[in-house]
């Protein structure tokens, strides 16, 4: 993928590749007219890839191409204090995603987490509101980012969240899929988040066997109450799925309460239905399995 292996801090051939698909990307450019009169497409996919990284001169003709200095794309000469940042910024992400207050919310640091916050909040397929992808792209090309493999992994698992929203196609929840089985270090919370988007579009779809195989492929430690209600809503067993976590969100609770009332009798069914929408109102996936468990015979 994207990330390329490296142990305490990212190659220059990681940071090079998921700055130059970024930016490319955010300009709506095909490898082909950025290679244009500069290299082959082909070796513009090398690079972004991250198998290898191109000399100085062509980074400079790629970098006035797409507009960018060339720092951008290659992380040098930018301010040298977050150079030092190093396992200490991942320290710091990993623990802000289970806080309800940023430390230091003025730093850039703090703001680095504000916008990867939000952008977890808004890659839902179900949220309301713009979409997040210009501010995930501005994360790609942060300097922080690549700074520690937490924050690298974070972005590139919240960029693959923001495609599956902005195209819930099967080939979008492979690629999430895909992602999540190699960003072991991102945030729990942004991991769960995005196996949570993966089996619900796919039970959504219609296919829970794929769901419960993005579960299989990922083996996460724990699942939330959303992800085992809907691997198990059409009376799969719950045998082989991980232990589900003790933390709920508002959508997790909405959830076990649909689970419950689901084959009771309508009369007490519909009130209870109407009670967990108007909990969660700007929650499509909670009004969807709403609407299914309102329809349930009985």
């Amino acid at each position: 993928m994207y990330y390329a292996a490296y142990a305490a801090r990212p190659t220059d051939a990681a940071v090079f590749s998921f700055r130059l698909r970024h930016a490319r990307e955010e300009r709506g450019m095909s490898q082909t007219a950025l290679a244009a009169g500069i290299c082959s497409a082909s070796a513009v996919s090398r690079w972004e890839s991250g198998r290898s990284v191109p000399t100085g001169a062509v980074i400079a003709r790629l970098a006035d191409r797409l507009g960018l200095p060339t720092e951008v794309l290659t992380h040098r000469d930018f301010d040298s204090r977050l150079l030092a940042v190093g396992e200490g910024f991942g320290d710091l992400v990993a623990a802000a995603f289970g806080a309800d207050r940023i430390p230091g919310e003025d730093s850039p640091m703090a703001r680095w987490i504000s916008r990867a916050r939000r952008v977890a909040d808004q890659a839902d397929p179900w949220s309301t509101g713009p979409g997040p992808r210009p501010v995930v792209d501005d994360l790609a090309v942060d300097p922080l980012t690549a700074s520690s493999p937490v924050s690298l992994e974070a972005v590139e698992l919240l960029d693959a969240m923001v495609r599956v929203r902005d195209s819930p196609s099967r080939a979008a929840v492979d690629t999430l899929t895909d992602t999540l089985t190699w960003t072991a270090q991102a945030p729990a919370v942004i991991r769960q988040a995005a196996l949570d988007t993966a089996v619900a579009v796919l039970v959504s779809a219609e296919m829970p066997v794929a769901a419960r195989d993005s579960v299989t492929r990922v083996t996460p430690p724990g699942i939330t109450t959303t992800t085992a209600v809907l691997l198990t809503w059409d009376g799969s067993s719950a045998d082989g799925l991980p232990p589900v976590v003790t933390a709920r969100s508002a959508r997790d609770v909405a959830f076990s309460v649909l689970a419950r009332v689901r084959d009771t009798a309508a009369e007490v069914r519909r009130p209870v239905v109407a009670a967990v929408v108007a909990s969660c109102p700007d929650d499509g996936l909670v009004r969807q399995w709403a609407e299914r468990t309102r329809g349930t015979p009985g």
